[in-house]
């Protein structure tokens, strides 16, 4: 290992115990996992860092609590580890990184704002000031700010880590966060992060560091000079499969000078997602689908008449249809019978939805999908009780 240079590898946004459209993705994570501590391992890691939204959410399944009690103990077997909590992860429930073992550095909240982790068995001293994701209404009012936004929240914690930086003389630096910085591009699966005013937050934010470190959005991107976008390392959405770069990690090398390379690092991906559109009878027959058969498929079926049965048909040929999309109208298709439509419009409306979900993608709603259309169902009616 050359001491004058400090080896970084930048993660973000695992959302263990997220599903891919009823899908469980358990099995891969895992296989990041493994592909990770072999890249650790195999490039010689001095630190990992990781850009929040470790969870889903916030109560997440206990499934997901194992593989990260797991991965976090082999991954620190080969090197150090700092990470932050993102808008999916409770701030409570994982506010416990002093609890950890020493390799391990997990901030949630706003007490060690601006105290750096501190890398100092080098040739040179590199500090790392984690900003965790801070919810805009909560924070401002703990850091004594007039405005609830992000802009201001992060300004300040950014400041603060800036005022500990320009104390320690020459001091290389990395800051790592988790936000919505103008100008970077969204995909379908990221949660809103508009609480108490806008969402974004200006990329001068965060000047005043060799490497920004960043978590929220999940396509890999640059945005500003320095700062990165790592991306999640699984497709969380079609949104995400097939545009922009590909699943990867970044690789920064830091040196005493400031020198900094970084490096994209593709991850191999388990299974092969893609979006095919076409009528039924071409999806059939299309010979450049051959290899696509066992491939999680978003398909959409551009007849102009719905055909019968379509999903039935299209399983003879691909294994996994994850979502189906219909672009015809209802009313082109075969006439309902008066009975049907009665029989319809007596039906629970919760029926309905979970009904409509199984013909669409093969599974009924999960037990979190279930409580959500119940909440949807019990606020719409709420406002026709009351229009």
């Amino acid at each position: 290992m050359n001491e004058t240079t400090i080896r970084i590898l930048h993660t973000a946004d695992w959302h263990l115990g997220r599903e891919f459209h009823g899908r469980d993705l358990t099995s891969l994570h895992q296989h990041f996992f493994d592909w990770l501590a072999g890249e650790v391992e195999r490039r010689e890691i001095d630190v990992l860092v990781m850009a929040g939204d470790i969870y889903d959410r916030a109560l997440p399944p206990v499934g997901a609590v194992s593989m990260l009690n797991r991965e976090l103990n082999r991954l620190a077997d080969l090197t150090r580890l700092v990470l932050i909590t993102g808008n999916h992860d409770s701030t409570a429930r994982m506010g416990h990184g002093s609890l950890l073992r020493k390799e391990i550095e997990l901030r949630a909240g706003i007490e060690r704002l601006g105290e750096p982790v501190m890398i100092d068995d080098f040739e040179f001293a590199l500090a790392i000031y984690p900003i965790p994701y801070l919810d805009p209404v909560t924070s401002a009012n703990e850091l004594d700010l007039d405005e609830s936004t992000h802009q201001s929240v992060l300004t300040e914690a950014a400041d603060r880590c800036r005022s500990d930086l320009a104390s320690r003389g020459e001091t290389r630096s990395i800051a790592i966060g988790h936000a919505f910085v103008t100008g970077a591009e969204v995909s379908d699966s990221e949660r809103s992060v508009r609480v108490g005013g806008s969402e974004s937050v200006a990329v001068p934010v965060f000047e005043g560091f060799d490497y920004v470190a960043l978590g929220h959005l999940h396509r890999p991107q640059r945005v500003g000079a320095n700062a990165r976008y790592a991306g999640s390392p699984l497709p969380l959405s079609y949104s995400e499969v097939g545009v922009g770069e590909p699943k990867s990690v970044t690789v920064v090398e830091l040196s005493a000078d400031g020198t900094l390379t970084d490096q994209q690092v593709e991850i191999p991906q388990q299974v092969q997602m893609a979006r095919v559109s076409g009528t039924l009878e071409e999806l059939l027959n299309d010979p450049d689908l051959e290899d696509k058969r066992d491939w999680w498929l978003e398909i959409t079926l551009t007849d102009e008449l719905r055909p019968s049965e379509p999903k039935d048909r299209l399983r003879s040929r691909f294994s996994n249809i994850v979502q189906l999309r219909l672009t015809a109208p209802v009313s082109s298709g075969p006439g309902i019978p008066p009975e049907e439509l009665e029989r319809l419009a007596r039906s629970d409306p919760s029926e309905l939805v979970a009904a409509f979900l199984k013909e669409v993608r093969g599974a009924g709603p999960s037990v979190e999908e279930a409580a959500l259309i119940e909440e949807a169902l019990e606020e719409k009616t709420a406002e026709e009780v009351n229009s």
